[in-house]
């Protein structure tokens, strides 16, 4: 599947690995490929990854990101 798919989706298109220590690491890439790809116009051949340690306080900075909210204040 190309790129193109990928950054088609409605929802956040996540990226998980699981390193050879244990560790999980994780990155929303739909919005990455756009911004690599310049929102389509050139092919994007690798992805860079540069993902977050998967833990609470990741996934809540991304939730608050993506939903556009400052969840600190709760």
């Amino acid at each position: 599947m190309g790129d193109e798919y990928w950054m088609a989706q409605a929802f956040p298109v996540l990226l998980v690995i699981h390193t050879s220590d244990g560790e999980v690491r994780w990155m929303e890439i739909r919005d990455w490929l756009k911004r690599a790809s310049d929102n389509g116009k050139k092919p994007v051949k690798q992805i860079v990854f540069e993902g977050a340690r998967f833990d609470v306080m990741s996934v809540r900075r991304w939730r608050e990101t993506a939903l556009g909210q400052d969840l600190s204040r709760d």
